[in-house]
């Protein structure tokens, strides 16, 4: 639902900011001629305006969003930072597209005579502003995602500023500076419309493609780990040299009960419990539970800690990763996101809630060999981005 609504939200507020790059100065060059045309004339910036505070009060309810994901899972999605600084940035653009246009009327290059006065250097500094915006609009996302709720409501507060001091800067030319902005042909500026819209469908196209590729390079690498021997008899060590892992720093896991039953346990014929809680078939279980655990410890900075028969994994010492072996199958209790764990849930009937973790996002799993060795990596693989950003 919150990705439906970003998107929404997104493609009404490009839109909208679309219109705002263009001149109200005179409809009759593109054929229109209705009556209702001269209020927005006449009231033109008044209406730009309240299309930034219509941008302020979604791009704010997305910045509470984007926090609250944050808050809870340590990251936030990439819809939630569209949402907050994709339209206020696009409406940056827009009213400096608009100031740029009204000054490169007024100097003497849109004559075709070359640039010989001070709005000249107006011009390509409103140009420069524009390219720069395009240019790091990728960085300013990435970075916005990455700081604190403190961060992301600075970023959110310097682009408002932005909007609100370029609207101003537009209306101030216009109404003190421009020779003359009812006359000023403004004809190809509705090209914004459709060039805007173009740009966002190939930018969302780039996205998906991305996405896709970035996911089977993963499980591509993860085919490879096939080869890999990996002895039963292995003791679970550390892979990093920044941590002293004899420090009782370690946040503990409250797992659900079943992660507790020793093997011997499972091995009572008179157990209903182990009856109704594991099906009569099993399957290969690819990867093993040895190959699984080699892996994990591939990740760069993890620390492993047993518990009797239960394998705790850190980063940064929090936990991200609890397994457990059962011989003919394993048990796995994962940090995931809360709408990517609830499609777990829905595709596969081994995956559920940890019940004993109800503040923090925790899921488990059985894996009787009938989850894809895909999910099973990617499983561990993003529970793993997910505690280490």
């Amino acid at each position: 639902m919150k990705k439906f609504f970003g998107n929404i939200y997104i493609f009404v507020s490009l839109l909208l900011i679309s219109l705002v790059a263009i001149p109200w100065n005179d409809f009759s060059v593109w054929g229109l001629d209705f009556s209702f045309l001269s209020t927005l004339k006449e009231n033109e910036f008044l209406i730009k305006n309240n299309v930034l505070s219509f941008i302020f009060i979604f791009s704010l309810i997305f910045l509470f969003v984007s926090n609250r994901e944050y808050k809870k899972t340590n990251k936030v999605s990439r819809i939630s930072a569209y949402a907050v600084l994709v339209p206020l940035m696009g409406y940056v653009i827009a009213f400096v597209s608009h100031l740029t246009y009204m000054i490169y009327t007024d100097t003497d290059l849109s004559e075709g005579i070359g640039i010989s006065n001070l709005n000249s250097l107006y011009l390509i500094a409103g140009a420069a502003i524009i390219l720069l915006t395009l240019i790091f609009s990728h960085i300013f996302i990435r970075s916005y995602r990455a700081r604190g709720n403190a961060g992301r409501i600075v970023y959110f507060v310097i682009f408002t500023l932005l909007s609100a001091l370029f609207a101003a800067l537009a209306y101030l030319y216009k109404t003190y500076e421009a020779i003359d902005y009812n006359g000023m042909s403004a004809k190809y500026m509705a090209l914004v419309v459709p060039l805007v819209m173009v740009l966002y469908i190939i930018h969302i196209i780039i996205i998906v493609k991305n996405k896709e590729i970035s996911e089977f390079d993963t499980y591509d690498n993860y085919d490879n780990l096939e080869n890999a021997m990996v002895s039963g008899d292995n003791d679970i060590s550390f892979k990093s040299n920044k941590i002293e892992p004899n420090e009782n720093l370690y946040q503990a896991v409250k797992v659900d009960p079943e992660f507790s039953k020793q093997n011997k346990l499972r091995n009572k014929p008179n157990s209903i419990e182990y009856y109704i809680e594991k099906p009569k078939m099993f399957k290969p279980l690819n990867p093993t539970f040895d190959k699984l655990v080699q892996h994990v410890k591939e990740f760069p900075d993890v620390i492993t800690k047993m518990d009797e028969e239960k394998i705790t994994f850190y980063v940064a010492r929090l936990p991200f990763l609890v397994l457990m072996n059962y011989g003919d199958y394993y048990r796995i209790a994962f940090r995931y996101e809360l709408e990517e764990g609830i499609r777990l849930i829905i595709k596969y009937p081994t995956i559920s809630k940890n019940k004993s973790t109800r503040e923090e996002l925790w899921f488990k799993a059985n894996n009787y060999g009938d989850l894809p060795k895909e999910i099973i990596y990617k499983i561990v693989k993003n529970a793993y981005d997910l505690v280490s950003r």
